[in-house]
């Protein structure tokens, strides 16, 4: 049975109910770790000058209290990059397929504009998942 380390429940605890209710069952389906949550100013403005995300302090889903948005990661990590995004496109789909399932609707870093196409995706975050309250 596949558990969250230390770290990701720490994670966790910082995000929306519905993400907090949503990351345990996707677990039972797929391993991975919950690798941010919350992020805070300067955290967030570094993400942004290191081009991990398009938006600075106090604009990012990351930013809220509870977060909105969570980051996750297939685990183990793939030893290439090609198996990490398809592993981490397997697990956004899980994560937008069950969220419909418990009524909660998530957009992922993979499908920004929720239209079912990852091709047109102009800034790819394949580790990204956000709650649409």
């Amino acid at each position: 049975m596949n558990r969250f380390g230390v770290q990701s429940r720490k994670e966790l605890q910082g995000c929306h109910r519905h993400l907090q209710a949503l990351a345990p069952v996707v677990l039972r389906i797929k391993d991975h770790s919950i690798i941010k949550g919350h992020r805070g100013e300067q955290e967030q403005n570094q993400a942004f000058e290191d081009g991990a995300s398009e938006l600075q302090w106090p604009d990012g889903k990351h930013n809220q209290i509870p977060s909105l948005a969570m980051d996750v990661q297939t685990y183990p990590r793939p030893a290439t990059e090609e198996a990490l995004r398809e592993e981490q496109l397997y697990l956004l789909g899980l994560y937008r397929g069950v969220g419909e399932t418990m009524d909660i609707t998530i957009r992922t870093g993979a499908d920004w504009d929720q239209d079912g196409e990852i091709e047109d995706n102009g800034f790819d975050d394949f580790f990204h998942v956000e709650v649409i309250v």
